[in-house]
């Protein structure tokens, strides 16, 4: 791993709700500050000002940020650990294409912890105009094999590569195809 550059006779401040240590010091442009977030190497802050005053202002306001941002990462991570809330009958739905709008919609046939088993259902689609149209799903008609996949905090679950479903929220999903 490289090393932290440490400038020589600087003063290490340490900011641990902001995950950041900073390095002040004079330079030859002036009052200097060098920042390292966490583990890098790298400094992310780096900059010379006219001031030790305007270099602790500039400072203030780096650590301010990062310390909103420690505290946003801290909430999701929290949030990443509470269980989903899907239950057996739950419909999700996708929604992806490019120049074009796919829906398909998958209903919840067991849960665990986890983890849900879904299967692909039937839809109806009414024609709204030309090469579009709103989709409805027909709950238990379904047109696909049972598969399991994780499910997250906010009800979504992975699909494939490219897909990623969500709870449906009851209103008639927008569609349209070429030919």
């Amino acid at each position: 791993m490289r090393s932290r550059y440490i400038p020589a006779n600087s003063e290490a401040r340490e900011f641990p709700a902001a995950a950041v240590v900073a390095y002040c010091y004079d330079s030859r442009r002036g009052s200097a500050v060098a920042a390292y977030k966490g583990r890098q190497s790298k400094p992310a802050l780096f900059v010379a000002l006219a001031s030790p005053e305007a270099r602790d202002a500039y400072l203030a306001a780096y650590i301010e940020r990062e310390t909103a941002n420690e505290a946003r990462k801290r909430e999701r991570q929290q949030a990443a650990k509470q269980p989903h809330t899907l239950e057996v009958g739950s419909i999700l739905n996708t929604c992806w294409g490019y120049e074009q709008t796919n829906v398909e919609f998958y209903q919840v046939v067991a849960v665990s912890r986890s983890m849900v088993t879904l299967r692909q259902i039937a839809a109806s689609t009414e024609n709204t105009g030309f090469m579009s149209g709103r989709k409805t799903p027909h709950r238990d008609r379904f047109t696909g094999e049972p598969f399991r996949c994780r499910a997250n905090a906010t009800n979504s679950v992975k699909i494939d590569e490219c897909c990623r479903a969500s709870q449906w929220d009851g209103r008639p999903m927008a569609v349209s195809w070429y030919g």
